[in-house]
């Protein structure tokens, strides 16, 4: 009688555990198709910020051609006051390159960092550059008024 009792109990054991791991599939697919969404997710940002930070290059690269062919004409003072802006404008570059290249290699472990990152560099250098190319503007302004 006893053996039988143990042998039940054996059983009931057995079922009960085979049913807490039935349960653990299902939340392992959850966590899965989470895990999915959240790629998807965080691919989709990447896309975004990547696109917002190229386009910024761009137009920074568009000024800096701007700035280029006015020096080749500036006077002397002009070309000292659009060289610092040249630079300004190369340093901008490459906070936005770094940026680039950071927002590549994230992983979805620093991934917040790297897109709360990406999203300052991009805000700061936008600031910046619309400075800057005010400042073009004011610089032309000038030379063009001496002329």
């Amino acid at each position: 009688m006893r053996t039988l009792l143990r042998i039940v109990a054996m059983v009931a054991l057995t079922i009960f555990m085979l049913s807490l791991t039935e349960c653990d599939t299902r939340r392992t697919d959850e966590r899965s198709d989470r895990d999915e969404k959240v790629e998807v997710e965080v691919e989709s940002e990447k896309k975004e910020l990547r696109a917002d930070l190229q386009e910024l290059e761009n137009d920074i690269n568009r000024e800096l051609e701007k700035v280029e062919r006015k020096l080749e004409q500036a006077s002397d003072d002009t070309k000292v006051r659009l060289e610092r802006v040249r630079l300004d404008l190369r340093n901008e570059k490459e906070d936005v390159n770094r940026a680039l290249a950071q927002l590549e290699h994230a992983s979805q472990e620093n991934w917040d960092e790297a897109k709360v990152n990406a999203r300052k560099t991009s805000r700061d250098v936008r600031n910046s550059f619309r400075k800057l190319g005010n400042e073009v503007a004011d610089i032309v302004d000038d030379e063009e008024d001496k002329d």
